[in-house]
């Protein structure tokens, strides 16, 4: 999986860990950050001095790692899961943050207000650009922060960003934001004692890595990791690794793996390699490592280590001792708890925490089986953080003997597994066989196994064996019983089995006679022998099984019932045992529906579809009426089903099937099989190649073979479209001011990824609007030019919420972009959301870049272009800030009507995102 779709899940989980940590403690990775050390890594290596820092106040991200040419975009979001949202600018390989939001926010409640001070120590000068970005506007950090709420809705967050420059500078010491010592007020301004009085918020640390010069490119983690398990899809994920520049002499870096002791003895995950070694001729050249996921079997959420990416050695005095920065991994559990059980036969299973049945026992009521048949083994799936006592009882009443009443599980021997064992009983009554339950509850202090794993249960047969029931058919639990409400069971072709039991050894060998009551359905062996050896004895290997053979016909005729019928036994014991009784299923369908080609709108292509017969010789002609499905007004499929040729289809009398040839690969010609085509309808709206449905009902007959057959299934078809794709277009719920950072366009495009409302499709989006008009800067959009984003030919439709009358061409057609990829913004099909609304597109109602008359001079500031907030970057002259820019903004006039004006770069405004 690509490293830029997992790194947003990444850092989510990266803040969630920064908020469960202080600001001391022991080393470990979760307080590592993406990129670089953490605080206590620092503390650890005696690069820092131990800080005393209240956790009262919340700082989502206390270490900054900025590179000089990394290529993410880091903002808080309380949209996504307890964290960030991460924007790579440029595709590939995450190699590092180029812009990083941290927020700060009082945890414990309070009233009046907080004040903390704020210091910067800077050895970065104009490196790096530092803002205070939430609450807009974005301003320069304050000296001092005041606090009149509590939580994340009164948060205040900073934004670092390196400036990417062509310098080799020396390295320095990372840039420190100071958060002092903190004072509360009350209402009146009067400083007064409180949660926070007197303490200090921990600092922020901001450092940068210059790409000029020798150095070590390492990426983030591909993804978040799975331990292996049933349900795991990501096991493994990769970083990569390549040097800045060619070194003289081969440079050797070690992978260190078990460098976090959160992954002592490889107990989360693997590296491979271990080393990586670079050339003059490959240094440039991405180098991967691979981290492979291990199962601990412990119930531990999501662990984070780190990866020691160690120093460099090399002859080349440049190369020898870089230390790079250190890769942090994360590894979701995906240990189930619940038991893990092994039957008699030694064949295993699990259960999970919903628990679950077992099956396949078997005890007799003269309790010659003793616990044969009748034991099992069980261990814990996961290590419990306390003894784990299992107590067992059973619905049996007076049938059995549990003779194993517990079982205790440690943290020590909790994965070896322990046998449980019960026996037969008589009760004296000839009742037949019959299922019993064990079960057991768990309890211990381990809350896991103690409430929340729902404890597996286990079916045994007990075998009707005593009483005057001299010899008894017997099998295992889970099959049926073979008696009348519940016959064994199962389709042409396979086999069931039973098995004569005795209710004591014989003293010489009993032969029973058998014999089916339709051997045209199934057949069975002429006797069966119980001996002194087989008695007891429930084997494949025995003579006194019983294998129901069910014969495979090739006619239509549903469930057959047959019985097998025991006669009065013969040799060491006299005795009539009861009848067995049986069911085939058929395995033939009445009907077998294959297509041929689809149906494409506007051309004469069409779906050839075959109907075969499944059973053989009607004996009145089986005729079936086709239509298209009916779908409701406002669903994809509606309108595509077009002309059917012909309906109805006939069958004759004596359309035989050849033996072998009942099924959609078979019968391939003569009258079994009758075929018939499907057209599509053609519409003019890029909604997809499409699925419809065609039905099938069958006229009533008389054929002993198909009369009580059901329709035949639904057939699905797709009609190919002939429209180019369809884009989507929404319009963002929230506004922005048309500052957007020194990105530009480029940020507005970061805007609509980041903030899609639900049902809009998968995909990269850019936003509707432009920044060129005359001028010269950075990051342009030209209207059918550079970074443009629409395509001509392409339709596009309104996709603000979901459901397919919501978000499709058919229903929510925005306009069809002509030949110059261009469209009239004066005369839309509907509105790109509620009339009033206002959008920064930088262009006029004629799609031309804007130029405004109202731009302040800027002074000083060195500025060539003022237009369109300066290409989005600015909403006012630094130099000057009580002079604002101005860029140009659409607005939703009518339902099918915008017209252009210009509006102060301070304004808030929403954007028109468009899917690519």
């Amino acid at each position: 999986m690509n490293s830029k779709k997992q790194i947003s899940l990444i850092t989510n989980i990266i803040v969630l860990v920064a908020l469960l940590v202080g600001c001391s403690g022991s080393v470990s990775a979760g307080d590592t950050f993406l990129f670089g050390l953490s605080e206590r890594f620092e503390q650890a290596f005696g690069n820092r001095g131990t800080p005393a820092c209240s956790t009262d106040v919340t700082i989502s991200t206390k270490q900054v790692s900025l590179v000089e040419d990394g290529d993410v975009n880091s903002s808080f979001s309380t949209v996504n899961e307890n964290g960030l949202t991460d924007v790579d600018t440029d595709g590939g390989t995450a190699w590092g943050y180029r812009s990083f939001q941290t927020c700060i926010y009082p945890t414990a409640p309070f009233s009046g207000s907080l004040e903390i001070p704020v210091t910067i120590t800077s050895n970065y000068g104009t490196r790096v650009t530092s803002l205070k970005t939430f609450p807009a506007p974005d301003v320069a950090i304050p000296t001092k922060l005041t606090f009149t709420g509590n939580g994340v809705a009164a948060r205040q967050c900073f934004t670092f960003s390196v400036v990417q420059d062509t310098d080799r500078s020396a390295k320095v010491d990372p840039m420190t934001v100071a958060l002092g010592t903190m004072t509360q007020k009350n209402g009146s301004g009067e400083e007064v004692a409180g949660t926070y009085t007197g303490k200090d918020a921990c600092d922020i640390s901001v450092s940068v890595e210059d790409d000029e010069g020798p150095g070590v490119r390492v990426s983030n983690i591909s993804r978040v990791m799975e331990e292996p398990g049933p349900s795991a899809t990501a096991t493994n994920g990769t970083f990569r690794v390549r040097l800045r520049t060619a070194p003289t002499a081969n440079v050797t870096i070690p992978i260190n793996e078990v460098f976090d002791s959160v992954n002592a003895n490889n107990r989360e995950g693997t590296a491979n390699p271990k080393t990586l070694t670079f050339t003059n001729a490959n240094f440039a050249t991405e180098q991967e490592v691979t981290i492979s996921s291990v199962d601990d079997l412990e119930i531990d959420g999501i662990k984070v280590y780190t990866v020691e990416v160690s120093n460099t050695s090399s002859a080349d005095a440049d190369y020898n001792g870089i230390k790079p920065r250190n890769v942090v991994v994360y590894n979701r559990d995906q240990s189930v708890p619940g038991y893990a059980y092994m039957r008699f036969d030694s064949t295993t299973g699990t259960t999970g925490a919903a628990g679950g049945a077992v099956n396949r026992f078997a005890t007799d009521e003269s309790n010659q089986f003793g616990t044969k048949y009748s034991n099992f083994q069980l261990k814990l799936r996961t290590k419990p953080t306390h003894n784990v006592t299992l107590t067992f009882s059973s619905n049996c009443g007076n049938k059995c003997t549990i003779l194993t009443p517990t079982l205790t599980f440690t943290p020590t021997d909790w994965n070896s597994y322990q046998t449980f064992q019960v026996e037969g009983k008589s009760d004296s009554a000839n009742t037949g066989n019959a299922d019993y339950t064990v079960s057991f509850v768990a309890s211990s202090t381990d809350t896991t196994y103690n409430t929340t794993v729902a404890e597996p249960t286990f079916s045994i047969r007990s075998c009707d064996n005593d009483g005057t029931h001299l010899l008894q058919p017997c099998n295992f639990s889970g099959s049926p019983r073979g008696i009348i409400g519940d016959r064994l069971s199962t389709a042409e072709g396979g086999t069931t089995n039973i098995w004569m039991i005795a209710q004591s050894s014989p003293g010489s060998d009993v032969t029973i006679g058998l014999t089916s009551s339709d051997t045209t359905e199934g057949t069975v062996p002429a006797t069966a022998t119980v001996s002194s050896s087989n008695y007891n004895f429930m084997e494949n290997s025995g003579t006194n099984q019983i294998v129901l053979t069910h014969v495979d016909d090739i006619l239509v005729d549903l469930t057959q019932n047959w019985t097998v019928t025991t006669a009065s036994s013969t040799g060491g014991v006299s005795y009539d045992p009861i009848d067995v009784y049986a069911a085939t299923t058929d395995d033939e369908k009445a009907f077998y529906i294959s297509h041929s080609g689809n149906p494409r709108e506007n051309t004469g292509n069409v779906a050839t579809v075959s109907v075969c017969l499944g059973g053989n010789n009607p004996s009145q002609p089986v005729v079936i009426n086709i239509n298209c499905k009916s779908y409701s007004a406002g669903t994809a499929a509606s309108g595509e089903c077009g002309a059917i040729t012909s309906s109805p289809i006939t069958f004759p009398v004596n359309s035989e099937v050849e033996p072998g040839n009942a099924s959609d690969a078979g019968c391939a010609s003569s009258l079994k099989k009758q075929t018939f085509t499907v057209a599509g309808l053609d519409d003019t709206f890029a909604d997809g190649s499409q699925s419809f449905d065609i039905q099938f009902v069958m006229v009533a007959n008389t054929d002993t073979n198909y009369q009580n057959a059901a329709n035949p299934s639904d057939h699905s078809i797709i009609n190919e479209d002939d429209e180019p794709a369809g884009k989507a277009i929404f319009v963002t719920t929230s506004s922005y001011n048309g500052e957007m950072t020194a990105q530009g366009v480029f940020a507005a495009d970061d805007t609509c990824n980041n903030n899609k409302p639900g049902g809009v499709p998968a995909g990269t989006y850019k936003a509707l609007i432009v920044s060129n008009s005359g001028g010269s800067v950075t990051n342009d959009r030209i209207p059918n030019g550079a970074n443009w984003v629409l395509t001509a030919g392409r339709h596009y439709y309104r996709c603000n919420t979901s459901g397919y009358s919501n978000c499709s061409d058919e229903f929510s057609r925005l306009f069809i972009a002509n030949g110059s990829a261009g469209f009239d913004p004066t005369v839309l099909l509907r509105s790109f959301s509620n009339v009033g609304d206002q959008y920064w597109t930088g262009m006029t109602n004629t799609l031309t870049p804007a130029t405004q008359v109202s731009q302040p001079t800027c002074p000083g500031d060195g500025f060539t272009y003022f237009h369109n907030c300066n290409g989005f970057t600015y909403q006012n002259c630094p130099s000057t800030p009580t002079d604002f820019l101005y860029g140009q903004t659409w607005t939703m006039a009518s339902t099918t009507s915008i017209t252009s004006q210009e509006s102060i770069c301070s304004a808030t405004k929403k954007l028109i995102c468009v899917q690519q």
